[in-house]
């Protein structure tokens, strides 16, 4: 008995530790300021992002935000993610837990690199950890995401390069 529960623990331990990443990079021929200040402005989502809307919260370090999420293949539904990694003009995530700690973590991430010439690379990645990671990565709304991801960037280049 106790042999079985020792292998059970070890397993979800192993699995909790499992992962799989969705990315996309896009070049912003824009600053990386401006593009830091377009992706903190919540409020201004509606002027971009048809994916995603901004219910409210605070956007600061170690906030909470209320958001919406309406993607292909999916209901559109509501989260409330806490911002986890601040650092000003570079990376900007926050993090939603499904449940309890790594049965299903997501945590997104904007990265911002300077490339010169008043040019920003940004990537635009989900890191989505825990036990049932494997298992949620074959759920349709996941098959799609990597083409939201690219929409989401595309929409953000647009809104931002149109108003240079």
């Amino acid at each position: 008995m106790w042999i079985i529960m020792i292998i059970i623990i070890v397993g979800i331990g192993i699995l909790s530790r499992t992962g799989f990443e969705i990315r996309d990079d896009i070049e912003i021929n824009a600053s990386t300021d401006k593009v830091w200040e377009t992706i903190i402005d919540f409020e201004n989502y509606k002027n971009w992002n048809s994916q995603l809307m901004y219910i409210g919260g605070k956007v600061e370090p170690n906030g909470k935000l209320h958001l919406k999420l309406a993607v292909s293949g999916s209901d559109p539904y509501e989260f409330k993610p806490n911002i986890s990694y601040w650092q000003e003009r570079k990376t900007f995530a926050w993090i939603e837990k499904t449940g309890l700690p790594r049965i299903f973590d997501g945590e997104h991430f904007f990265e911002l690199n300077d490339l010169g010439n008043g040019r920003t690379l940004l990537t635009n990645r989900e890191e989505y950890r825990g036990v049932l990671s494997q298992l949620f990565r074959q759920l349709p709304m996941m098959k799609t995401a990597p083409e939201g991801f690219k929409k989401m960037n595309l929409e953000l280049k647009h809104y931002i390069e149109s108003q240079n």
